[in-house]
């Protein structure tokens, strides 16, 4: 007999294709049961490979035995009379029918059943209220052209080279986040991964993306080893892999090749018909390129030393390559933050941090026109100099060469607040918290935006997403800090505040509980250490007691800080609380011309959601006899907070703004509404709050000397969670006043 023959009787054809049907099955099994119970996500993967390296043993066993009446002989021992595999052929074509049958039904019967359709009108709007709470807490479709690159690991001898691995990635992530069409998670919420072996699958899901690009970086010497594979997260199929040899002066090419590849391997997910061409990177020396990768990583911790350091760092690759334009713009950064400015993180003096910051980005921009980093850098320094419109218009251009830019998006949305868009601002900080969800700067910002259009639930699951990820961080418990403050419950976040300061006092922690210990009273009786940014000393002075120092303080601030809006800002309302309006008054002829237009573009809120102090200069110009003046700051006053309100500012400060307004305007009754709105929506109240001029007139008012008892219980509540004594009535004059 022929050897197919021999198969044939042997029935091995037979066995062959039962095991195969029989495995489908078991494959899809498997399948499910890991999903449905939560197996790990290997566990399919295993039993293939298990039944792959199973079928040529079944296949030799079906050859070497046969099945007897007597049990499972040797098939050599078994003669031609005695076999009956003629028997069992016909036992196996009835399962392999059967078996075929389930294959078949399981591919034709999904086409035949009914398919989801889309909810009635009538259906979704009785369902509204169950469907909203569940859409604000989905994830939103994954894109298929979508990817999030994992820190590269550092597999150098010496284990050294963490930042040069990490910089090889974040180079990758921002070349291909300038693909059209591509969507490439946040560099934070891909480096939270770091270390940590997870699942690809998990996350994928976590970073809502459809692609992982991770790998390995080895440099020894003048040789570096680069691996990178693309990875298919719904089934972890490698779609691209590949190891480069090369020399490290060859880096950058390898970076240029890595994304092209990913490109190509993408083509189908782009919708497009050839992968899109990348620009090369910019070239470099490489030790030059070494030292702006570990200062771009210290930067990006928002550290005051880790950024100092930083500054050393691309102090050294501008001296080696005095060519090289992402140096410049990123020590333009570094210098900004590292400011005493209102919102960085350092103490250079923000007059000399920003002189050396323009000189830089200039530089920058000279040297590379297409340097997102430098359009993103000017449009934060055009915000703090009272440039909003420069600033919106360089950040833009930043998205444009980069829309991964975070820095860009964060500062764009924060420039868009000097029209009271806030609206537009909370969606240009969703964008970017759907980019990255473990950005801090953004999450914070999203935090503050939310809440001041009413949205205090997008406000809290933001910022409760990022302490669950980052549980016991510093910025964890900022957060949660914060939301305590937001929430109305002061006393529990100036704890948190207290706790970080014994532990962290730097200039943001120290700054932030000294306005805790503001709203509350707590001046000179506070023993512990804290400090407050110099621009805002003067407030902490006045609401201390201290006119006369709070007036010296600004002064000096102004002359420290002409350029940042925020030294005038903070000077004119410490001359109108002293009653300086003759100097107010010769301020703004001196530093705004006499002109309400400058004064209104110098001091627009280009990083802050509070407009320009408008009613302190309509009572300093009343007081001089300028009638005309008066009116029209009042006039631009109220465009202003219709404005804000428009672009949907439901805040605290919007109805202290229109209390403020009434009161100056001679209609005390709409200005204690305000206030009682205020109060309604944040209590407590700042206790200097009921002490400000513009307020004097409502001083003998009785619902006025009400709501100040209200807010001075709420006070006392707090300070007692902080174990400090009540303050009592004479602190608010409320004894002046007359009782209900």
């Amino acid at each position: 007999m022929s050897f197919l023959g021999e198969l044939k009787r042997r029935n091995v054809f037979r066995v062959a294709g039962v095991y195969v049907v029989v495995s489908w099955v078991i494959v899809q099994v498997a399948a499910t049961l890991e999903e449905a119970i939560s197996l790990p996500a290997w566990f399919d993967a295993v039993a293939v490979s298990f039944l792959a390296i199973a079928f040529p043993i079944v296949v030799v066993f079906a050859w070497a035995f046969e099945l007897t009446p007597e049990g499972i002989q040797r098939t050599t021992a078994v003669s031609p009379e005695d076999s009956i595999t003629s028997q069992t052929a016909s036992k196996l074509d009835m399962v392999l029918i059967l078996a075929l049958l389930v294959f078949a039904g399981a591919m034709v019967l999904p086409r035949f059943l009914p398919q989801e359709t889309a909810p009635s009108t009538e259906s979704m709007a009785s369902d509204s209220s169950r469907d909203e709470s569940m859409i604000a807490e989905a994830t939103p479709p994954v894109k298929d052209a979508s990817i999030a690159v994992l820190p590269f690991a550092d597999l150098s001898p010496d284990g050294n080279q963490e930042y040069f691995a990490d910089g090889i990635s974040e180079e990758l992530l921002n070349v291909l986040a300038q693909v059209e069409g591509m969507k490439v998670a946040g560099r934070t919420s891909s480096f939270a991964f770091k270390g940590r072996n997870e699942d690809l699958r998990e996350i994928g899901q976590v970073l809502n993306v459809a692609h992982i690009l991770e790998g390995s970086v080895r440099s020894q010497g003048d040789k570096v080893r680069v691996t990178a594979q693309l990875i298919q997260v719904s089934d972890g199929f490698h779609l691209w892999s590949q190891t480069y040899d090369r020399d490290l002066s060859d880096i950058f090419a390898v970076q240029d090749d890595i994304a092209q590849q990913i490109l190509v391997a993408m083509t189908d997910e782009l919708m497009s018909d050839a992968a899109p061409v990348i620009a090369p990177a910019a070239r470099t020396d490489i030790s030059a390129f070494n030292l702006f990768l570990e200062a771009r990583d210290l930067i990006f911790t928002r550290d005051e030393k880790s950024m100092q350091r930083a500054l050393e760092l691309l102090n050294q690759a501008i001296e080696i390559d005095p060519t090289y334009a992402p140096a410049y713009a990123s020590r333009a950064k570094a210098y900004t933050l590292l400011s005493d400015r209102p919102g960085s993180y350092g103490s250079i003096p923000a007059k000399q941090a920003l002189e050396q910051a323009y000189a830089d980005v200039d530089k920058a921009l000279a040297l590379d026109s297409k340097l997102a980093d430098g359009y993103a850098v000017q449009g934060l320094i055009n915000a703090d100099t009272g440039r909003p419109d420069f600033a919106v218009s360089s950040l833009r251009r930043a998205l444009e060469l980069n829309p991964n830019s975070l820095d860009a998006r964060n500062w764009l949305g924060l420039a868009l607040a000097f029209n009271g868009r806030l609206r537009d601002v909370a969606d240009q900080l969703k964008t970017l918290v759907d980019i990255d969800p473990l950005y801090r700067p953004g999450v914070t910002n999203t935090i503050l935006y939310n809440y001041r259009i009413g949205d205090f639930e997008t406000a809290k699951r933001v910022g409760e997403r990022y302490i669950r990820a980052t549980p016991g961080e510093v910025e964890s418990i900022r957060i949660r800090s914060g939301l305590l403050r937001l929430d109305n419950q002061l006393g529990e976040s100036t704890l948190l505040q207290e706790t970080l300061a014994l532990d962290k006092f730097d200039a943001r922690t120290s700054s932030e509980l000294r306005f805790n210990y503001y709203d509350l009273g707590i001046g000179a009786e506070y023993k512990g250490p804290h400090k407050v940014q110099p621009l805002f000393e003067p407030y902490a002075m006045l609401s201390e007691g201290d006119p006369a120092g709070a007036l010296d303080k600004a002064r000096k601030a102004v002359a420290d800080f002409p350029e940042y809006y925020a030294a005038h800002t903070v000077y004119i309302r410490v001359l109108s609380q002293t009653e300086s309006d003759e100097e107010l008054a010769a301020h703004y002829a001196a530093a705004f011309d006499g002109s309400l237009e400058t004064y209104a573009t110098k001091l627009r809120p280009s990083v802050s959601v509070n407009p320009p102090p408008y009613g302190q200069l309509a009572v300093a110009l009343r007081a001089m006899g300028d009638n005309a003046g008066y009116n029209d700051a009042m006039q631009r006053w109220r465009f202003t907070i219709d404005m804000f309100r428009a672009g949907g500012d439901v805040s605290p400060g919007r109805d202290r703004d229109d209390a403020a307004y009434w009161a100056i305007a001679g209609d005390d009754e709409k200005s204690i509404d305000f206030l009682e709105s205020a109060f309604s929506k944040r209590h407590p109240l700042p206790v200097f709050e009921f002490s400000q001029r513009v307020l004097k007139s409502l001083e003998l008012h009785p619902r006025f000397a009400a709501l100040r008892r209200a807010n001075l219980e709420r006070v006392n509540e707090e300070r007692a969670i902080l174990g400090y004594p009540p303050l009592d009535e004479s602190y608010y004059g409320i004894d002046a006043a007359p009782s209900d």
